[in-house]
This record gives C-alpha cells, sequence and structure tokens, in this order.
C-alpha cells in the first residue's frame, strides 16, 4: 500500500496550503525542508501571501500608536468592536526624543517617525510587526541638511509602486533661503527610497507645487498631505495663498499634484474651521471634518474620473463626542480623540460605527502630560493590519523571530 506525504503534493496544491498559515507559523515552516523554504521564499508565494492577507484582514481592528514610548513600548491591535486587544506588538527601536508617530501603514508595512516636528521625519523606521524586523533610514542624498533642525524642513509619505513591485518613500526636503524663508528662492528637493534596492535616490527637477506639513495618507498609488501653515514661520504663513490644499504623490509616475479640498468643508474665510483629518475609505481618499453648526463629521470621498477631481459628501454624523478624527475603519467605524474639558492634555480615544451610532471608550489615551502640550498629534492610530510577509528576507537569521 502506497503512502501520500505533503511533498508528493503539486507545488499550487502546497502553496494553497501553505497561504493559510499565520506569518509565524511561515517563518517556523522555512526550517522544515529546503522544498519548504525554497517555497516560501519565492517572490510569487510572497505577494500571494500579501494579497491574501490584505483580503481576510480584520475590517474593524485598530493599531494604537502609543504617543509617548518611554511610558509605553508597545503598539495595540484592538478591535473597535469590543474594545478588547488582539495583538501587542513591542517597538524594537527608540526616537530621538522617545516620541512616535505612524506616517503611512501599507500592507502590513508600518513607516514612523518622531513625533516632534524639529525631529520628524528625518530618522525614519521601517517596521513590520508580524515579521519583527525593522530598517532604520538614516541615510539621505541631502544628508546635509538632516542635521539643520532650524534651516530645514522635512515631509515624507509612503507608497507602492505597482509597476516595478515596490516599496517606497518619498521625503520632500525645504531649506531656507536668505530671507529665511522655506518657501523662497530655494526649491524644494526630493528623494525616493526603495524598499528592494534599500537605497535612496534623487528626483532631479522635481515640481512640488505647494509646501505641505500635515500628515496624510497612502490610496491606490499615490500619497496624499493636506496643506498646513508651519506654526513658528509668520513668513511662510504670509508667502501662501489660500491655506488649505492637498499635495499628491504618484509613486508610478513619480510626479506631484494638487487637489482642492470640498468647498463645502471652508468656513466663510476659506479655511477649515473645525478638526479634521485626510483618511482611506472605501478604496477611496476621504476627508473627515468636524464642521460649525451643529458640531457634525462630514466625510467626503474623492473620486477622479477623466482626469478630474470631484467630492461627495458620503458621511454626516453628529456624535456624543467632540474631538480630533484620527482615522476610519473599513467597517465604518470612526476614531476620536476626545479631549478632556478639565484635564489639561488629557485624551481619550473613542469609536463610533456610523450606521448604528455606537460609540465606546477603547480605554486608550494620555493623562495629563504637561509637558507634552506641544505634542501634536497626541495618538495616531492605523485601521487593520494585514499579517503580512513585506520585509522577511529568509534565511536562519529570522527564525529565532517566530517562537
Amino acid at each position: 500500500m502506497s503512502t501520500t506525504s505533503f511533498n508528493d503534493l503539486p507545488e499550487e496544491t502546497a502553496a494553497g496550503i501553505l497561504l493559510r498559515l499565520s506569518v509565524k507559523d511561515l517563518i517556523r515552516s522555512t526550517s522544515v525542508n529546503k522544498t519548504w523554504y525554497s517555497l516560501i521564499n519565492n517572490p510569487s508565494f510572497i505577494s500571494a501571501q500579501i494579497s491574501r492577507c490584505i483580503s481576510h484582514c480584520n475590517d474593524n481592528a485598530v493599531l494604537i500608536i502609543p504617543p509617548l514610548t518611554s511610558i509605553q513600548n508597545y503598539c495595540s491591535l484592538i478591535s473597535a468592536d469590543t474594545s478588547t486587544l488582539l495583538e501587542k506588538f513591542h517597538i524594537p527601536f527608540e526616537t530621538k526624543t522617545r516620541t512616535l508617530k505612524l506616517v503611512a501603514e501599507i500592507d502590513g508595512l508600518l513607516l514612523l517617525t518622531d513625533l516632534q516636528l524639529p525631529y520628524a521625519s528625518r530618522e525614519l523606521y521601517l517596521w513590520n510587526p508580524y515579521v519583527k524586523t525593522h530598517r532604520v533610514l538614516l541615510s539621505s542624498c541631502f544628508k546635509k541638511f538632516l542635521d539643520i533642525r532650524s534651516k530645514s524642513s522635512f515631509v515624507v509619505g509612503m507608497g507602492f509602486d505597482k509597476l516595478t513591485n515596490d516599496y517606497k518613500v518619498v521625503r520632500i526636503v525645504y531649506v531656507e533661503d536668505a530671507k529665511f524663508m522655506l518657501l523662497g528662492e530655494v526649491a524644494p528637493k526630493v528623494e525616493i527610497f526603495s524598499l528592494r534596492k534599500n537605497t535612496w535616490r534623487r528626483i532631479k527637477d522635481a515640481v512640488v507645487p505647494i509646501l505641505a506639513f500635515d500628515s496624510g495618507t497612502y490610496v491606490d498609488g499615490s500619497f496624499y498631505w493636506l496643506e498646513m501653515s508651519c506654526p513658528e514661520s509668520v513668513e511662510i504663513r504670509k508667502s501662501k495663498g489660500k491655506k488649505f490644499r492637498i499635495l499628491s504623490f504618484d509613486f508610478v509616475n513619480e510626479a506631484f499634484g494638487e487637489v482642492k479640498v470640498p468647498v463645502d468643508a471652508l468656513d466663510s474665510s476659506g479655511e477649515v474651521g473645525g478638526p479634521y483629518k485626510l483618511m482611506k475609505f472605501e478604496g477611496s481618499l476621504a476627508f473627515c471634518v468636524l464642521v460649525g453648526d451643529g458640531n457634525p463629521y462630514c466625510i467626503w470621498l474623492m473620486r477622479h474620473e477623466n482626469g478630474v477631481f470631484s467630492w461627495r459628501l458620503r458621511f454626516k454624523a453628529v456624535l456624543k463626542v467632540l474631538g480630533w478624527p484620527l482615522n476610519i475603519t473599513n467597517n465604518e467605524t470612526l476614531i476620536v480623540e476626545k479631549y478632556s474639558l478639565t484635564g489639561v492634555g488629557v485624551t481619550n480615544l473613542f469609536s463610533c460605527n456610523l450606521k448604528s451610532r455606537d460609540h465606546k471608550d477603547l480605554g486608550f489615551g494620555i493623562r495629563g502630560l504637561r509637558a507634552f502640550e506641544n505634542v501634536y498629534p497626541s495618538s495616531t492610530v492605523g485601521t487593520c493590519l494585514p499579517e503580512s510577509l513585506i520585509m522577511y528576507e529568509g534565511g536562519k537569521l529570522l527564525l529565532k523571530h517566530a517562537n
């Protein structure tokens, strides 16, 4: 009587079975034999694993990034439905000021930086919490400007180039001119980091239409930042026209663009009066604003058809809590950071499902940290967190992380 083992299965069948394993078990499986090692390390298998984990991701999970790693040195993945802890990830690095901000999350890969403005975007950290590996991006094509904090500023974003199958980081460098202006006679400089090549390269003659300081979001091949005046520079504010516009960067064409914010989000002076945030929702760029009359949260979705951008109002809801919108899950749950009216520096994270209007205190926030009042925002959160093999490089070096 003949017997059949796993090794007798066709490669496609074996791959289909292995794809159902967790990242932890996949890394362990590479030590079983050479066949499994080669299969799991195959780029086609890794691509299939990433696609599958995205499609099976928890639609109402929230990743909470601690603003102060000196107090909490781990990130928490929780359920917005039940507030229960799903995963806890120890942060394997430390920023200069021991504060942390999430720049972007794509397919399970996190880009983080220092939360304090003088250090933000100068040292960057790529991290896959499930694979338990990270890279610290210290180099730059414009390294001489990294240490000149008073005379330069940086803006970063991350995206995926589907043509080269590569994850990239874009960094814009603003340098003061002779009149002490960051948006003056010195043209912004731009560089791109390639995860596959592990190198930075300069984009020559890059045209950056506006100055952006706010954090942004990645949607379908492009990263978007909401323009925001630098708080300590009056000259910059005076040099600009309209204060609120959206800067975009296409990772395939490596080109910048500009999008207007929804007209209905602006007040009579042409500004956005209430707390606001760019997000990704339903596969589109979303702009969430707390508007004045009745304090409803309004969420617009951007459409891009035949080269024309337009906005559609998707939600308008009055919530039980007021604060800064942080993100929205695929399950239509808005995450809001509520500020206390009595305690300085006290915040709480709340979730509200925009369909059921069910509110929950997620049990996270900061408590009276007066020394960090200048840190803005107090929290950054991501939604979902696919359990992917991004940055898994194979070999015995990473097997120890699967314990």
